[in-house]
Formats: C-alpha cells, structure tokens, sequence
C-alpha cells in the first residue's frame, strides 16, 4: 500500500492578507535596515503562516529577496555607501563557493554543519555586541596586495560555501568579515552586502524555478510589502550611526544562531502567532 504525500494548502489572498503584508514589510525592513536577505523571516514566516512547504518557501524567499535588496542598494549608493569592484568580486567568488557547497551538502551532515555554525554565528554576535577593542575603519577598496585581494576573495569563496551548504544569504558572514576582517565601516559594509545580494539570489532563484520550488503567485504578493519595508530600512540606516547598526546586527545574529541550534524555538514562536491570527483574527 502506498501513500500519497499532499502538500499543504496554500495560502488565500482574501484570508491571510495581513499575513502576506506582515511577512513582506518586516522582511523588507529588515533587510535594508542590516543589509540581510530576509530569508530569516521570509523562511518561517511563509511555512508556518502562509502554509507554504519547506522547499518552496526556500525558492520563493530567494524571489522576493531580489527586488528588495536591489531597491535597498539603490538607497546605500545613493548614500555613498557602496563599492562596485567589491561587490563583483565577492558575487563573482560566491558563485564559486555556492557551487562547492552544493557539492558538499550530500557529504556533510547538515544538522551537525547547522549547530556548529549556529555556534560561530551566535561567537560573533557576542564580538559585535561587547566589543574586545574597536576595529579601526577605513573606506573600502578592492586590494592592491595580492594577499589581502587573495583573502577578500576567500571571504567571497567562504560566504559562497556556506550559502550552497545551509542555503543561507551571504550578508550573515560578508558583513562580519568586511568589518572585523579589513575594517569596513558597518553602513559600507551593508551596502556592498545588499548589491552582492542580488545577483546571488537570482542565481539561486533561477535554480530553484526550473526545479518547481518557487510559487510565483506567493512571491509576488510579498514583494510590494518588501519594497517598501526595505526603502524604509535603508532610509533608516542612513539616518543611524554605524554603531547602533553593528548593534542590531549583533542581535539580528543571535536570531540566526539560536535558529540554527534550536530550530523548534522559532518554529514554535511562529506556531504560536500562526494560531493567534487564526483564533482571533477575522480572517
């Protein structure tokens, strides 16, 4: 006897359009605020309040990631807050490493490989949040030295890796490395992030089209709340200090380490606001 595994119901626009507009703008914000994807909420947010499967809601974040990344850029450019050799050679290299990741996912135990980045990630945040002696910044640039040009295309090659790995953007490990690596101003830093972003995503939303795990309808109903999230976030991350930025994305870190570590405690919490909506809401 054989089962027939059927997927969930996707979401209706007319039941859960609070839904589609919560996810779209806070993930927005969110992304131009830290220079992130927004996969972190974007992910969760469409499994456990839209209904949409794992593997899909994977493809449709990576959709709705680059018109709102790229609308984010536009805004750090504008604000001088860019380098466009940068940006090539780190999208140029993570293509590379994404390959490899890739490649590697079938070899390594992603479970084990998700705790012990979780771990690194949550070191990290810890180092942005209680700072052990500031980091001197200085504008950034593609290196002349061949050792330092060698190392930023690691950081490129490393960020790649873990994307094709974990299937996570590459801004948790871009960003970090820029700033405690080669002294990026964080602002900078998150700009460059948000540009490298884009080509990244679409790659990867591109594979993931032609594999049908991309629900255009759903994609297309979070990206206007994206959009405007992320021009909101980016504004605002104009207005801030670069410290108050490498603030929130120590805790922004701390998010994505306990998610690694600890799946369930954030599926829960989203469980637990999916079954508010549901019991309170007139949707």
């Amino acid at each position: 006897m054989t089962t027939t595994l059927v997927e969930p119901p996707m979401a209706s626009v007319r039941e859960k359009w609070p839904a589609f507009a919560l996810i779209g703008f806070s993930t927005g914000v969110l992304s131009g605020l830290l220079g992130i994807g927004g996969a972190a909420i974007l992910i969760p947010g469409m499994v456990e309040l839209l209904r949409v499967p794992q593997h899909k809601a994977h493809g449709t974040s990576l959709m709705v990631m680059i018109p709102a990344a790229a609308l984010a850029a536009v805004v750090y450019a504008q604000g001088e807050q860019m380098n466009w050799p940068l940006v090539i050679l780190y999208s140029v290299a993570s293509m590379v490493g994404a390959t490899l990741g890739a490649r590697l996912m079938t070899r390594i135990s992603a479970p084990t490989l998700k705790k012990l980045f979780g771990a690194f990630l949550l070191f990290v945040a810890i180092r942005m949040l209680i700072p052990i002696g500031v980091p001197e910044t200085h504008p950034a640039a593609l290196a002349t030295d061949p050792v330092l040009l060698g190392a930023q295309g690691v950081l490129g090659l490393f960020a790649g890796v873990m994307s094709g790995l974990l299937g996570i953007g590459g801004g948790q490990i871009l960003i970090p490395g820029m700033v405690f690596l080669f002294g990026v101003d964080q602002k900078l830093a998150q700009g460059i992030s948000l540009a490298f972003i884009v080509p990244t995503a679409f790659s990867g939303a591109l594979t993931h089209y032609r594999r049908h795990n991309v629900v255009p309808r759903i994609g297309l109903l979070l990206i206007p709340g994206a959009l405007l999230g992320g021009l909101l976030g980016a504004a605002l991350a104009q207005q801030l200090p670069s410290d108050v930025l490498k603030q929130l994305f120590g805790v922004f870190l701390v998010y994505v380490g306990v998610r690694m570590i600890w799946p369930k405690f954030w599926g829960r919490a989203f469980g637990t606001i999916a079954h508010l909506g549901r019991a309170g809401a007139p949707w």
